[in-house]
């Protein structure tokens, strides 16, 4: 390590720091990203951005206010994959998209505390569920007519798990799932009037997209691509993506990525804060 700091406030008063990482627990990451705009530095922020549509908006109107770089740590949007699922779709390769299926579920140990307790902003839509709710933006934007849920909180007021409906206008809907308990396929289908895309398991480290063709009364054609990572041992090789397209927004002077923008951002935040209303799901930044 080259430099390494006592406080963050000292980290962020480095003029030789361009560019500020926000990875810590989820409550802390408004203020902490806060700190560094309002010391000149450009912000990359792990999702979700902070703990509601409310922060977020703060967030994003400093950093517009301070002529500051800011993006949501959505890793998977920039993989080559899902960059190519895009340019499909950019092409009309399945038609006019009608539904998108994404789901995710771990069994994650009842030991790791930041994800049960509230008050470190526990639960599975802010820690997974946000990954298949991108992925339904990513399809059909940030503004469905009509948001249902029908999840269930722990003792500890948690979200353990959830199934999301998420009505467009033109007949266009996405359905999501995510658990804290159980094992999910992690897959995404996205079906169009004239074929589907499949992003095989695991969706949010995708490496293996089909197009699927119908050619015929129950017939159809599958194209497989396969995208490896840089190094083939480690998913985690994925965050090589997201970190140049921030490099490269940051040298063009982009203020936001035009692949994942702010305006996503937060309305994701706005939908996520729709889903905990219906399921009651409050944090403490709600009441502030």
């Amino acid at each position: 390590i080259a430099r390494a700091y006592d406080s963050y406030e000292a980290l962020c008063a480095d003029p030789q720091v361009d560019v500020v990482y926000i990875g810590t627990l989820h409550p802390w990451h408004c203020e902490h990203a806060t700190l560094a705009l309002n010391h000149g530095k450009h912000v990359l922020v792990e999702k979700p951005m902070a703990m509601n549509a409310k922060q977020s908006a703060s967030l994003i109107a400093l950093a517009r206010e301070k002529e500051l770089f800011l993006m949501e740590g959505m890793w998977t949007r920039f993989f080559p994959s899902i960059r190519f699922v895009r340019k499909l779709l950019a092409d009309n390769e399945i038609g006019e998209v009608r539904h998108v299926h994404a789901e995710i579920g771990y069994p994650f140990p009842e030991d790791e505390a930041r994800l049960w307790q509230n008050e470190l902003g526990g639960g599975g839509l802010l820690n997974i569920g946000i990954y298949p709710l991108a992925f339904a933006t990513m399809v059909f934007g940030t503004k469905p007519e009509k948001v249902t849920s029908a999840g269930t909180l722990n003792d500890g007021g948690v979200d353990i798990h959830n199934s999301v409906t998420l009505q467009y206008s033109g007949l266009r809907f996405a359905s999501i799932e995510y658990s804290m308990l159980v094992q999910m396929n992690e897959t995404v289908t996205i079906s169009g009037t004239t074929g589907r895309i499949h992003i095989h398991t695991l969706a949010h480290l995708a490496t293996e997209i089909s197009i699927i063709r119908s050619t015929g009364p129950g017939k159809e054609e599958w194209e497989t691509s396969t995208f490896p990572w840089p190094t083939p041992d480690s998913g985690y090789s994925g965050f090589l993506y997201e970190g140049e397209t921030v490099t490269k927004a940051i040298q063009s002077k982009q203020l936001e990525s035009d692949e994942y923008s702010l305006d996503e951002s937060l309305g994701i935040m706005s939908i996520m804060d729709k889903i905990r209303k219906d399921i009651s799901l409050v944090y403490p930044a709600d009441l502030e």
